[in-house]
């Protein structure tokens, strides 16, 4: 059997190639709206794609969590007496490595920016009119950063599939 249909790697994989997918429509198209649109899917989809492979690694563990996150998988590890390497690797890059940054951006992305505090400009001569407006998508990663992110995670589930084996 392979490992695609033993551990329900297909759902991680789909959601790595739409987060492709709405990387390079970000690109190609002009309107400033569909970028972001594609965008914001594209963090969407690289975030489903890490919950999606920890569904794998849960799968992979024989464990029964059914809405599984790094700290639940930890705790039914140790309770087991083991650890998860995987595991070990995705809490340190969701606390300070792309995994963090991704975790802010899909944060925005549910929840609107606070906005900064408006300041009057300064070239009128009255000073009484503020500016409001600021760059609506100036907290969203760029399709560079999208892509460099989605190659990072797949690099990451790559290895981590690679070095997974029957336990």
């Amino acid at each position: 059997m392979s490992r695609v249909a033993r551990y329900h790697a297909d759902r991680t994989n789909q959601k790595l190639y739409f987060a492709r997918l709405a990387c390079q429509q970000s690109e190609k198209t002009e309107h400033v709206q569909q970028a972001q649109a594609h965008r914001e899917a594209a963090v969407f989809h690289l975030q489903g794609a890490v919950l999606a492979f920890l569904q794998e690694l849960v799968r992979y563990y024989r464990l029964t969590e059914l809405r599984p996150t790094l700290q639940n998988i930890e705790q039914y590890m140790a309770e087991r007496g083991q650890v998860s390497p995987e595991v070990q690797v995705l809490k340190q890059l969701s606390q300070d490595g792309f995994l963090a940054e991704l975790n802010r951006a899909f944060r925005l992305c549910q929840y609107a920016p606070e906005p900064a505090a408006p300041e009057p400009e300064h070239e009128t001569s009255s000073n009484l009119i503020i500016k409001v407006t600021q760059s609506p998508q100036a907290w969203l990663p760029d399709a560079q950063i999208l892509r460099e992110w989605h190659a990072d995670l797949v690099h990451l589930i790559d290895g981590f599939r690679n070095e997974m084996v029957e336990f």
